[in-house]
């Protein structure tokens, strides 16, 4: 099915309210300040320890149970909107689905040399301050160069900084910031990376849901409108909103005739394109989405490689071999 075309259903679907997640079990009641988990509080963890109590190993299971529930639940009704948009078979089973809260419960730093909880939370107590630091200045990076009025353009200026700053944080030590930011070691660095992904999920759902509203009331950002700059950033915005397809499709149909009237970046277009696609087809058409492969970073599976040099010059960008030299240096080993 082509991507051209709005269904009637299309409009409300931006209206529709998700399905409610199940609610957290009795376990992880005590741990929420307003709906959410603390950042860098795992006491709700202590189950999965060689020296957890028979009670905190239940409640662990309930927890984990719980959170493998509001994924699936968010999946299937995911699933259900996209079937209805013309993709039955959309892949989600790595998209992180539903609420914060139920990412949330599985952003525990992984640390395996580790077996108990005692030298767990030292551990993490210990590392901590290095994203505290981290996250306080982007906080104040939010603040300060926030949007200075109500125009919408300044709003989407403003909207992607923190998000961006958390995203070049999580190459700490690599790629363009080798050399440049302090040494840690390899629990400390898995711990500063855990509270920077955790950071990172909870702006991109709160940036979804703004923009979600912006659309509903504008439309689809155009340059006209807003900018160049501006309207790059929208699409950095849906770009970034991996754990709501439904939306980021509904946005990519919208985009898609503002291409040829030069409202919308064509390299925009053909890199949310991509996103898309794998969720839905598991393929994608220009290239542009990267997994590891031996250390290295290597382009996801295509759809044609014979015809991906040719699309990513229609839509203004290099060739793929330029392109994943360009990763592999930018970003380093993986």
């Amino acid at each position: 099915m082509g991507l051209r075309g709005l269904s009637l259903a299309l409009g409300v679907m931006f209206l529709c309210a998700a399905a409610e997640p199940p609610a957290p079990p009795a376990a992880l009641q005590p741990y929420l300040v307003d709906g959410l988990l603390p950042p860098g509080d795992y006491r709700w963890a202590k189950g999965r320890f060689e020296d957890a109590t028979e009670q905190e190993r239940a409640d662990s299971a309930a927890i984990n149970q719980w959170s493998m529930r509001c994924w699936d639940d968010a999946r299937a009704e995911a699933r259900t909107r996209l079937a209805a948009m013309g993709y039955p078979d959309a892949r989600l089973e790595v998209t992180p689905m539903g609420p914060l809260l139920c990412q949330q419960v599985t952003m525990l730093p992984y640390l395996p040399d580790i077996h108990t909880y005692a030298e767990y939370s030292e551990q993490v107590r210990q590392a901590a301050p290095i994203a505290d630091a981290f996250l306080m200045a982007v906080d104040i990076a939010e603040a300060e160069g926030g949007p200075r009025g109500p125009d919408l353009s300044d709003q989407l200026l403003a909207r992607t900084l923190g998000e961006q700053m958390v995203r070049h944080g999580l190459s700490w030590g690599r790629g363009t910031l080798a050399g440049k930011s302090p040494e840690l070691s390899p629990v400390a660095l898995t711990v500063v990376r855990s509270r920077l992904l955790a950071a990172m999920a909870a702006r991109d759902r709160a940036n979804t849901e703004w923009l979600k509203g912006v659309v509903a009331e504008h439309g689809w950002p155009k340059v006209s409108d807003v900018g160049e700059q501006a309207a790059n950033q929208a699409w950095l915005l849906v770009q970034h909103a991996d754990h709501d397809p439904v939306f980021q499709l509904e946005a990519l149909r919208l985009m898609e005739p503002l291409v040829a009237q030069r409202e919308v970046s064509g390299r925009d277009f053909a890199y949310l394109t991509d996103r898309v696609m794998l969720k839905l087809t598991g393929k994608q058409r220009y290239g542009t989405q990267f997994i590891c492969v031996d250390g290295k970073y290597a382009p996801q599976p295509l759809e044609d490689e014979a015809a991906v040099d040719r699309l990513r010059r229609e839509a203004g960008m290099e060739t793929q071999a330029e392109n994943t030299a360009r990763m592999r240096t930018s970003y380093g080993a993986c």
